[in-house]
């Protein structure tokens, strides 16, 4: 057996600190004689989990190309005509495909999809019919040359691949589609069902797959040049099918899927996931969910599954792959000094205060719906301690400034005549102090910026307003009303230049730059009401919030011009917040709750070394 010297040239490394780690130090050994541990730098390799589909589902086509922000799913034995597309967060539902039918297969991308052949219910019956997705709606496209499902795919819209399918007739057809109709290529080495492939339609890998009982799973490995298949002298471990693959011809990754025979009971699912170095596969990390006849997309290193056969039951669960020496971090959540008693509703210290001076006033401090409190808490960075009392008790009102110089404007009081409140406060530090009153009584007011300057766009008075304001430090005056109607949106910045995001009805993104609103990049995750945000309008921070009934802990970054995912709350919640976009704090929130979560963006993305032990 060869030692490291004859691999590498050269003798292990000796060094008093690790090297700095970069995609150049992968696969190197070192001895740090600090730390006295013998060291090396490898692929971080795992997978996560991502946003649920609506519907429990299986035998669903994808759009292979798709990525794992942008993805397909069409078809499926229970959700026969439903078409759905993932942002890289959620589901959302767009129109249904024309033909209804599930052992669908498909290719493209989520704006440029193919969907063909499959199993239709009525009539029952095996189908040849293609169709294209434009990303709004499917259209017919030209027919495989005969129907049938089960069918191996990859590809583009204007240049797919259909291999094998069931009925096996002969079984090893390879047909491939132009963008108007499929012509013949060249057969397959073996006839077979479920095979996996990867690549595109000139440069495609096929591993795996079904030839059918008594003899079951394949591990035939073979390369497509577009005319023609070359059976590789490579196999897959224990002839893996019905499962998903993504990436090319010479890296690419299989998962999940089934490891023995066709046909009922269809076999042991599995959650393995195979690695194509172009010569060997080679096991890699595992899925959190053993499935098979299910939808996946991506590359080798970026690969994403969803839905499946459980065998029995079916799944609406997404996983995601990622296969980096970079840990993709970009910022966390850690647990602060808890409240001294839960606050929900509660108005903060905004962009303008700091994780350790920092206040919340107001909300609701029990159980008791709409039990609106007058109770102040100021934060020092380690403990939290009462302040003034405001004069009305309110919850669910806008909040800017610092700690010794805040402000608090409208709200809700609780039940009554006047459910609504129309008036100011500003706080010394100490005590609270009537400021301008509002044009109108109004709650879900959010806005941002100082005690002498802050807008807010959007209410509710009675019903959703496009009402707009700024604060000059003794009134508020009106300005240019939001294009649509909407309360609880989140805004961070100042009067001159403001970023408003979620809300309800409407949850787009807004940009105020001192005169007018223009729409800008939105959040992925849709609806959201009453999230937090933190930052100015070229780098704001939201998180938290509630969407479609349920509290969540998402946290989203707006660069300016689009929105980024960050890393998620621990706790999922509606919060109040104090803080700039690189370090904000989630203050209560929930029903009520007493948590404090601090954001610390400067933990961005970071590569680790290993240390090597013997056995």
């Amino acid at each position: 057996m060869a030692d490291y010297t004859e691999i590498k040239g050269n003798r292990i490394q000796y060094l008093d600190s690790d090297p700095t780690l970069t995609s150049a130090t992968e696969g190197q050994v070192w001895y740090n004689t600090a730390t006295g541990t013998l060291k090396g730098l490898t692929q971080i390799k795992a997978w996560s989990s991502g946003g649920s589909i609506p519907t429990a589902t299986n035998n669903n086509g994808s759009a292979t190309q798709g990525t794992q922000t942008a993805s397909l799913s069409f078809g499926g034995g229970n959700t026969l005509p439903q078409t759905i597309e993932y942002n890289g967060y959620a589901w959302t539902t767009s129109n249904n495909l024309g033909t209804p039918r599930y052992v669908i297969r498909g290719a493209g991308v989520q704006t440029a999809a193919l969907g063909f052949g499959g199993y239709t219910l009525s009539p029952n019956g095996y189908s040849a019919a293609t169709e294209e997705y434009d990303g709004t709606s499917w259209t017919a496209g030209g027919s495989l040359p005969s129907a049938r499902a089960n069918v191996g795919s990859n590809g583009t819209q204007t240049a797919a691949l259909a291999v094998g399918g069931y009925p096996l007739s002969p079984g090893n057809n390879t047909e491939e589609y132009n963008g108007t109709a499929w012509t013949a290529g060249g057969g397959y080495p073996i006839a077979l069902q479920d095979v996996a492939i990867a690549g595109p339609q000139t440069a495609a890998l096929g591993a795996g797959g079904i030839s059918g009982p008594p003899t079951g799973g394949q591990t035939l490995v073979a390369n497509y040049d577009g005319s023609s298949w070359t059976a590789l002298s490579g196999t897959i471990p224990n002839g893996q099918n019905r499962g998903q693959t993504a990436g090319g011809q010479t890296h690419a990754v299989v998962f999940g899927g089934n490891t023995t025979a066709a046909g009922p009971p269809n076999g042991v699912v599995t959650t393995a996931t195979n690695e194509w170095d172009g010569s060997t596969f080679s096991i890699t990390a595992n899925m959190a969910t053993a499935r098979q006849s299910y939808g996946g997309a991506g590359t080798a290193t970026a690969a994403i599954g969803f839905a499946g056969d459980l065998n029995p039951g079916a799944s609406n669960a997404t996983e995601e792959y990622n296969s980096n020496i970079l840990s993709p971090v970009t910022g966390v959540w850690a647990s602060s000094t808890n409240l001294p008693q839960a606050h929900n509703g509660s108005g903060a210290s905004s962009n303008s205060g700091t994780t350790d001076a920092a206040y919340i006033a107001g909300g609701v401090t029990g159980t008791t719906p709409y039990s609106t409190d007058t109770a102040t808490e100021e934060y020092n960075g380690t403990s939290w301690t009462s302040g003034g009392a405001l004069s009305t008790g309110r919850i669910s009102a806008g909040g800017a400034g610092t700690l010794t110089s805040g402000l608090t404007w409208g709200g809700y009081q609780g039940p009554g005549v006047s459910d609504n409140t129309n008036t100011t406060e500003e706080y010394n530090g100490t005590s609270w102090t009537s400021g301008g009153n509002l044009p109108t009584a109004q709650r879900e007011c959010y806005g941002d910026g100082t005690q002498t300057a802050s807008i807010f766009g959007g209410s509710f008075t009675g019903g959703t307003t496009s009402n707009a304001a700024t604060y000059n430090g003794s009134s508020w005056t009106s300005i240019t009303s939001l294009p649509g109607g909407r309360f609880g949106g989140a805004g961070a910045g100042s009067p001159s230049a403001f970023v408003l995001s979620g809300g309800a009805p409407n949850p787009d993104t807004l940009e105020w730059n001192g005169s007018s609103w223009t729409s800008s990049g939105n959040v992925p995750l849709s609806p959201i009401f009453a999230m937090a945000a933190g930052g100015v309008q070229t780098s704001a921070l939201f998180y938290g919030g509630e969407s479609s009934g349920s509290l969540i802990s998402n946290t989203f970054f707006y660069n300016g011009t689009a929105m980024e995912t960050r890393s998620s709350m621990a706790q999922s919640q509606a919060t109040d917040n104090s803080g700039d976009a690189g370090s904000c704090l989630a203050i209560g929130g929930g029903s009520p709750a007493i948590s404090v979560e601090e954001w610390d963006e400067t933990a961005l993305g970071n590569i680790t070394s290993s240390t090597l032990t013997t056995s």
